[in-house]
């Protein structure tokens, strides 16, 4: 294969790549920010989900909406630890796992021993190096956020 075409097949899987996000992910990352946390906000708690794991995976990943998430409160909690423990992907677990941390910040998670240990138990079945001890490293966090 020439290098032309070496170039030109990874120029259309960038782009094809770039399509694959579902709309409502575009909908809030490819529009001013503003308007896409708008319309964010709008979304029910299962699609702000998997728009937020979506935008934790672009060039720069787009961390505020755990804060957006994070203020809807402890009412949160069980529907993101029902997405953790069925994620298929452990970079979206550990994307799941900074959005309690960011949850742990601000109270919500105080005195919750079992958000801890269910958090503990999905890191402990991780199988990537990197992702485990970042995680481990945001469970730590919240532990110490548990017990100020």
């Amino acid at each position: 294969m020439s290098k032309m075409m070496l170039v030109l097949l990874l120029i259309f899987l960038i782009f094809r790549g770039c399509e694959q996000r579902p709309q409502e992910c575009r909908d809030v990352i490819d529009v001013p920010r503003e308007q896409g946390y708008a319309r964010f906000r709008s979304y029910p708690l299962e699609k702000q989900l998997n728009v937020y794991l979506c935008a934790m995976h672009v060039e720069p990943p787009d961390t505020g909406l755990a804060d957006e998430i994070a203020e809807r409160g402890e009412s949160a909690i069980p529907t993101v630890m029902q997405k953790l423990k069925t994620a298929n992907r452990e970079i979206d677990q550990e994307d799941l796992i900074y959005l309690f941390e960011v949850m742990s910040a601000r109270g919500l998670l105080r005195g919750r021993k079992d958000v801890i240990a269910d958090i503990t138990l999905v890191i402990d079945n991780m199988k990537i190096t990197q992702v485990k001890q970042r995680s481990k490293e945001r469970l730590k966090k919240i532990e110490i956020a548990d017990r100020e």
